[in-house]
């Protein structure tokens, strides 16, 4: 690994790109295959649909390039029966900053869009960009006490299917509305 971050060459300028991702390798006929534990499937193929048996494998690599298709894993390894993706994605994540010159930028897929993942990573020097999923629900700062009652634990609620367009571009990311207008449905 420190090899290998030391050839990830990065402009001053610019950050270094890390990508982590969870995959699940399927082995439902092999019996004898030790701490073998249920994984998801994203695309519900094979077999066995959605949920299959088999190992669990995290990925934690260097994206240097802007332009094309390849990645320099920096930490593949197997998640255990007693770890989580989250609990490991945090880990590989923490011993790769350790040897990093500057702070990353880290991407994630929906799965660590999380609290979990977030209050985990929260004392990690890395900036997290994280894809939520559609019928992810977020809220805003509750507003101040009123004085009756119990005070209120959460704010506005906001959920990516019922955003309008207009409501989270405001006139300045008009490169968003493709991706908006393909992928969320409206009111």
């Amino acid at each position: 690994m420190r090899l290998y971050i030391e050839h990830i060459e990065v402009a001053e300028d610019e950050p270094i790109v890390l990508a982590g991702d969870h995959t699940g390798w399927a082995r439902p006929f092999a019996k004898r295959l030790r701490e073998r534990t249920y994984e998801h499937q994203a695309n519900g193929g094979g077999l066995h649909g959605p949920v299959t048996v088999g190992q669990g494998y995290s990925t934690l690599a260097g994206v240097p390039e802007a332009e094309g298709s390849w990645a320099l894993p920096l930490r593949h390894e197997r998640i255990t029966s007693w770890e989580s993706p989250i609990s490991k994605a945090v880990w590989q994540l923490k011993q790769v900053c350790k040897y990093l010159p500057k702070r990353p930028l880290s991407l994630w897929d929906g799965e660590y869009g999380c609290a979990s993942f977030v209050l985990k990573s929260a004392d990690i020097a890395a900036d997290k960009l994280m894809r939520l999923r559609a019928n992810r629900n977020l809220w805003g700062a509750p507003p101040t006490y009123g004085g009756r009652g119990r005070p209120r634990v959460h704010g506005e609620k906001v959920n990516a299917r019922l955003i309008h367009k207009h409501q989270v571009l405001r006139g300045y990311v008009s490169d968003l509305l493709p991706i908006l207008d393909s992928g969320l449905s409206h009111p």
